[in-house]
């Protein structure tokens, strides 16, 4: 509803409302990066547990896995990492055009896997999402929430 009070002049420069802008309101899926990534190094540390270099090699990579987040909202991607200083990578949902499902044998055995996904946007075309639980499960959520996204924001994808 315009304010009566403008005159016609600087009532049409003013920027109609955007419809198709949704405030983030909720969080669909959070999970961190499984420890089963590390797999490998925390067996060498075990093996050579007498040198402290092994170890401390092990304890960055528990640390550094342990603080990498992702996060699925209803409007984008998020992952979060860094110990110390934190890093965000946000990818739109309506920019990601495709999924992939894979996983290690370590990954499969412990029920994880990992969802790389492509995207057209400009600083993270491939995003991996390693070592999380249910990583079919995950990628169909994704790929429910990419398509509401774009009916949501009026996008459609062409491929030429």
């Amino acid at each position: 509803m315009l304010d009566k009070s403008l005159s016609p002049l600087q009532s049409a420069a003013m920027p109609a409302p955007d419809m198709r802008h949704q405030p983030e309101a909720r969080v669909l899926w959070s999970a961190s990066e499984g420890q089963v990534a590390n797999a490998g190094v925390f067996m060498l540390a075990l093996l050579l547990c007498w040198l402290v270099l092994p170890v401390l090699y092990a304890l960055y990579r528990y640390l550094r896995t342990a603080h990498h987040v992702y996060t699925l909202t209803d409007q984008r991607l998020l992952e979060q990492s860094g110990i110390i200083v934190k890093h965000v990578e946000s990818v739109e949902l309506y920019r990601i055009k495709d999924l992939t499902v894979s996983s290690t044998l370590a990954q499969t055995l412990f029920g994880r896997g990992r969802v790389v996904l492509q995207s057209t946007d400009t600083t993270c075309p491939r995003l991996l999402i390693n070592a999380v639980p249910d990583a079919v499960g995950l990628s169909q959520l994704i790929r429910d929430a990419v398509e509401a996204c774009r009916t949501t924001k009026g996008v459609r994808a062409f491929d030429y």
